[in-house]
């Protein structure tokens, strides 16, 4: 589960209303959730751009951003499919840029 990329149905922040978005998982807790990071293809948005080449498994439809800036925790019953899984070196790279945001 940790690194892989799948289609969720996320709430917006002010709860108006939800969509199917990808999202980077990044560790599950003991509440049947998971931390994850949503991705957008907004080129311009802050974050670790990705495309099918940062993945080991799977195929990214287009080229992403992972805003690291945005965690959230999601119910796993909401994850809809998964899409891939990053290789190693790209998750640790987006990991320690959310450790640096988070301790900025």
């Amino acid at each position: 589960m940790v690194g892989e990329i799948h289609l969720a149905r996320i709430d917006f922040t002010d709860g108006s209303a939800a969509k199917v978005r990808p999202v980077l998982l990044l560790k599950p807790n003991s509440f049947n959730d998971v931390l994850y990071l949503p991705l957008t293809s907004n080129l311009l948005t802050k974050g670790i751009h990705i495309d099918t080449n940062s993945l080991k498994e799977g195929n990214l439809p287009k080229t992403s951003v992972v805003v690291y800036e945005k965690p959230g925790v999601i119910a796993t019953g909401l994850l809809l499919r998964k899409i891939g899984t990053l290789q190693n070196i790209i998750y640790e790279k987006i990991i320690s840029e959310l450790i640096a945001f988070l301790k900025s």
